[in-house]
């Protein structure tokens, strides 16, 4: 996996991604939840790997994302995850989420419907009251 970082205008976050992009196979992006980085999916990194895109960040304020001004928003999140895809060419990924993580995907699924593949919670309860 490379290593990158995305410049919000606020703070930097810090990712990794696949090192050379596989148009034939899929994308996964894994999106820990509070307190927890990227490391939280190295064993699903290290297994889908070669069989799948991946994408992992630590989350602002989170891991090498730090420092960062705690004054984002879900929305935020989800607008920078998407930045971030457009700039290494994600296309259509399984959002894996846990905890925060899982509400980011959430976010993202509503703000950018039919960008996703598929979605994975991870402890994460529903946003939307419908649910």
């Amino acid at each position: 996996m490379r290593k990158a970082s995305f410049d919000t205008g606020r703070g930097k976050i810090v990712y990794w991604v696949s090192d050379t992009a596989d148009a034939t196979r899929p994308w996964v992006g894994f999106l820990p939840g509070l307190t927890a980085d990227r490391r939280l999916f190295a064993p699903q990194i290290e297994h889908f790997e070669g069989r799948a895109n991946c994408l992992a960040w630590d989350a602002p304020a989170h891991g090498e994302s730090r420092p960062f001004p705690l004054d984002f928003s879900l929305p935020d999140l989800a607008r920078w995850l998407g930045e971030i895809m457009k700039a290494e060419g994600v296309s259509a990924p399984v959002l894996v989420g846990q905890s925060m993580g899982g509400y980011v995907g959430q976010t993202y699924a509503e703000r950018f419907p039919g960008k996703m593949h598929g979605f994975v919670s991870i402890d994460s309860a529903p946003l939307q009251m419908r649910y």
